[in-house]
């Protein structure tokens, strides 16, 4: 996906999430996906280091294949930053051996140094500082010794490392000179590692030594927040030793933390010793076996680190050390069950009854800790439903403004509905997030989607008052107008309307081909609830819904191009996933011109994907982490269709390609950091420091359980991040119980389904939108709904014999009996079930399946013998227009009875077999014949 061109001066927004930086095309295209379980390969790189005085101005891996130097060009790494008083009432004294001149410097050998600092104030001698860097056993170590000089108690508020490692992706570097940092600040389990955006290894490591924990951490200073804001001075990133100075300061501005922020007291001639080491590791297992090499806890999570209160999670910890305990936050409100040891791992189950933040502490070693960050909601189903109730509530209705219908945005913080003459907090540019672009276009695009899977009467009509009042003749041109289905950009459809400019910067604003995959899908959602449902009501038939989506479709790939030359076959756009269902939509009703003209432009943007030269990090911005979700759609279409006369893919091209797109959706993501807002998370180039939880966490999520479940050779890791995924961004709702105040972020039943735009890790800042914010969810909801877009598509339970955790049902809980497996639908949707098994003699059996036309009744269980071939299911008995059916994958080669379907024969165990099922019909048996 290369750089797009835009009109001169146009705004460029969210550069906090993107650091500028431009990625080579063909250099991210690793051939596989890093391993992520199983044996890691042993890490054969040794330490190249360049030191300048006291520290480290170069530091590479030796026989790279690349030549990476993990240092900020400029920059020194080794010294240390701390803050001390003589008197506990006295004012912090800030201290940093970048602006001091060593009192001795040693060079014991090529790839050490070793440099006091002696430290004195008005009342004298008040420190003595040795800072050791060097090779020790093949690692970098990094010693750090205090010493009281005084002959009283001295108390040492802050001790930090910086860290100015090359984060910054800048345009037109080559892909492997910056590194993404993954970070897990959290006692004395802690880690970072860096890694490039082609994932090809070394990954550099750096865990603290064992009496040396980590508790906070700054972000790093001096890339520009935005286009529009001012330029900071730059400081590295640095993780705290200790933070209680620095605690005292963020809290005074609003900040807030959840972990304890230390000091230390050296008595009269006391030393401390503090260390961490740096080491090379090949891959995402060899970080995991590096962290419990060196004295940390490699932890695994089923279920995810956002869990809801209606399903039970496992964490499975691998450590060296003993595990002492376990400890909840909330331990009458949370269960923590203890499983036993799975080869080598202490497995644990964990229920939370307290919504909102829950913290687990682990309590291992001789006095050691680290705190594991979850999140409890409440069941997927009743969040669905809560976030689309409260959108459809939140709508703009009154005929004499001009934006009548707009789905509107609301500030939970003062519970402040806005609109175009309410900006509230939004400011300048950014005022485009109130009514149009992704913002504004992702409401009703999951209020369609929604509905399309939970109709609700009220929440149709609010969709329908949004298209005949805001959007058919205002934000979207009608076929009576020239650039028909043209959908208009920023700021808003009025003022681009009425501008005096007839150009692409006011009336022909319509160039943007991200806006029109939502409408895409809105239409098709609407489309769906008229061709399903006869007890809902619909304003326009559904002919002319889907005559809409097939307009909006083919003007996404010509208009943007005719207005601006913007190409809509070269970059990914969030939502167009959809573009494969609406055409076999219009073959099934019919529309085969108009099938096969979008079938053209998607094989088009399959082909540049796969056989051209895609930057899979770009998108208006040079470096992104947005295309995933459809970088996984252009995958599977090439996949499903290489081989087929005509088509211009071959099979060895989308395989390579799948591979591809999936390492890159992992090297942005969460993979190993067990906090709720990092696992599973996307992440963008400040690395997890902020805009956590995006929508980009589920929407990517989709695509990796689609590559589990149809691409991957073993794909039950990548499932297991997949749900982690999908659950993540679910605790950015606001919502619960009376009990609970209807809402951990922002209390108040006003605020029930509302919904936040990003999580924020940092103490505290300034979002992308503008806002100050405090650590935690956004009091807008910005983009979110495109996330539960992704998570809606995703939805389903599965069943995983997991390589960590054995036999594990995601989204659902399991019973077993007899040979039988009782599974109860949990995932919000009730709709598809997957199932993989691993049996003995390695052994695998798989069981896909779908119902359309109805769902899985609400708590009932799904009933599968899997040795036997026998499956009984209710379906809720809903009714829908088309009678119910039931789409099969997975079965063993055979004759089956199907109740109320007749005979059914599978003929092999790959392709998918539908049938059909008497209109009504509740019980649902497939028996072997």
């Amino acid at each position: 996906m290369k750089r797009e061109n835009k009109p001169a001066g146009a705004p460029c927004r969210r550069d906090v999430m993107l650091a500028a930086g431009g990625v080579a095309a063909g250099a991210m295209l690793a051939s596989r996906a890093p391993a992520m379980a199983g044996a890691a390969k042993p890490a054969t790189h040794t330490f190249a280091l360049t030191f300048d005085g006291p520290g480290l101005t170069s530091l590479r891996a030796s026989g790279d294949a690349f030549d990476t130097d993990y240092l900020e060009p400029g920059q020194t790494l080794g010294h240390v930053a701390l803050a001390y008083r003589r008197d506990g009432g006295a004012p912090w004294r800030a201290i940093d051996t970048a602006s001091l001149t060593p009192s001795r410097l040693d060079q014991p050998n090529a790839q050490s140094r070793m440099a006091e600092y002696e430290i004195i104030d008005e009342s004298g001698p008040a420190l003595g500082l040795t800072l050791r860097l060097g090779v020790a056993d093949g690692d970098l170590a990094w010693q750090v010794a205090l010493t009281n000089r005084t002959s009283a108690p001295l108390e040492i508020g802050d001790l930090a490392l910086p860290l100015p490692f090359h984060t910054e992706f800048k345009a037109k570097q080559p892909a492997t000179s910056a590194v993404l940092k993954h970070s897990f600040v959290s006692g004395h389990g802690s880690f970072l590692f860096w890694m490039r955006s082609n994932s090809v290894g070394p990954y550099l490591v750096m865990t603290p030594e064992r009496e040396t924990h980590f508790e906070y951490w700054q972000p790093r200073q001096g890339a520009r927040q935005d286009s529009d804001s001012p330029v900071r001075p730059y400081r590295a990133y640095q993780v705290f030793i200790h933070a209680a100075a620095t605690g005292e300061a963020m809290r005074a501005e609003g900040g807030r933390w959840r972990q304890p922020l230390t000091s230390l007291t050296l008595g009269a001639d006391e030393t401390r010793r503090f260390g961490a080491r740096f080491t090379w590791a090949q891959d995402y297992a060899g970080v995991r076996d590096t962290l419990v090499a060196h004295g940390g806890i490699d932890v695994e999570v089923a279920q995810g680190m956002t869990l809801p209160t209606d399903l039970p999670g496992r964490i499975a910890l691998r450590t060296l050390d003993t595990i002492g305990a376990i400890e909840a936050e909330y331990p009458d409100q949370t269960t923590i069950l203890d499983l036993g040891i799975r080869n080598g791992r202490h497995i644990y189950e964990l229920r939370f009854r307290r919504l909102g933040e829950n913290l687990v502490t682990i309590r291992h070693g001789n006095g050691r800790a680290t705190h594991l960050e979850f999140f409890a909601t409440e069941p997927v189903e009743t969040l669905i439903a809560k976030r689309a109730a409260f959108i459809a509530a939140h709508q703009h209705r009154d005929p004499a403004k001009w934006y009548n219908g707009l789905l509107a945005e609301w500030n939970q913080e003062t519970q402040t509905l806005l609109g175009p003459d309410n900006y509230d907090r939004i400011k300048g540019w950014r005022i485009y997030e109130v009514s149009c672009d992704d913002p504004g276009l992702s409401k009703p695009a999951y209020l369609a989607s929604k509905n399309a899977e939970h109709p609700v009467q009220a929440e149709v009509a609010a969709l329908d008052d949004y298209v005949e009042h805001f959007v058919w003749g205002g934000l979207q041109r009608t076929t009576e107008e020239e650039d028909s289905y043209a959908l208009y950009g920023i700021p808003d459809w009025k003022k681009n309307r009425d501008s005096a400019d007839p150009g692409p910067k006011g009336r022909q604003h319509y160039w943007r081909p991200y806006d029109y995959p939502h409408i895409i899908a809105m239409y098709l959602g609407l489309y769906r609830v008229a061709t399903r449902y006869p007890g809902i009501t619909t304003r326009l038939d559904a002919a002319t819904y889907l005559e809409r989506a097939y307009g909006t479709t083919r003007a996404l790939f010509t208009i943007p191009m005719k207005i601006e030359e913007w190409s809509a076959y070269e970059t990914g756009f969030y939502n167009e996933v959809v573009i494969p269902e609406l055409i076999d939509a219009l073959d099934a009703a019919g529309k085969t011109a108009q099938a096969a003209e979008l079938r053209g432009h998607w094989v088009r943007k399959v082909d540049f994907f796969v056989n051209g030269k895609p930057d899979l990090f770009g998108s208006e911005y040079p470096f992104d982490s947005t295309g995933f979700e459809s970088t996984q759609a252009l995958a599977r279409y090439a996949l499903d269709h290489a081989g087929q006369p005509g088509f211009p893919v071959t099979r060895t091209a989308a395989r390579r390609f799948a591979d591809a797109q999936i390492a890159a959706n992992l090297f942005c993501r969460g993979t190993i950091e067990p906090a709720y807002y990092y696992l599973g998370s996307d992440y963008r180039a400040a690395g997890g420091d902020a805009f956590t939880l995006t929508y980009m966490a589920q929407m990517g999520g989709w695509a990796l359980a689609d590559h589990a479940l149809n691409d991957a050779e073993d794909g039950r890791a990548h499932l297991r991040l997949a749900w982690t995924s999908f659950m993540s961004a679910w605790a950015l709702v606001n919502s619960g119980t009376a009990e609970s105040g209807y809402g951990y972020w922002y209390p108040g039943q006003a605020n029930d389904g509302a919904s936040g735009g990003g999580f924020e890790p940092a103490s505290h800042g300034t979002t992308w939108l503008g806002q100050p914010h405090h650590r935690g969810s956004w009091y807008y909801s910005s983009e979110s709904d495109l996330g539960f877009c992704g998570a809606l598509r995703m939805a389903a339970t599965l069943v995983s014999d997991d390589p960590v955790f054995g036999r594990f049902c995601f989204g659902g809980t399991l019973a077993e009996e007899d040979g039988w497996l009782k599974i109860t639908p949990r995932d919000g949707v009730r709709r598809r079930l997957h199932a993989r098994l691993q049996h003995a003699r390695l052994a695998r059996q798989r069981l896909d399946l779908e119902v359309q036309g109805a769902r899985f009744a609400r708590g009932e269980s799904i009933a599968w013998h899997p040795a036997d071939a026998h499956l009984r299911l209710t379906l809720d008995g809903e009714p829908q227009r088309q009678p119910p059916s039931l789409r099969l994958r997975g079965l063993p080669k055979g004759r089956y009875q199907v109740t109320g379907g007749g005979v059914l024969t599978v003929a092999g165990e790959a392709p998918w077999v539908t049938v059909a099922l008497p209109a009504g019909v509740r019980e649902v048996a497939v028996e072997r014949m």
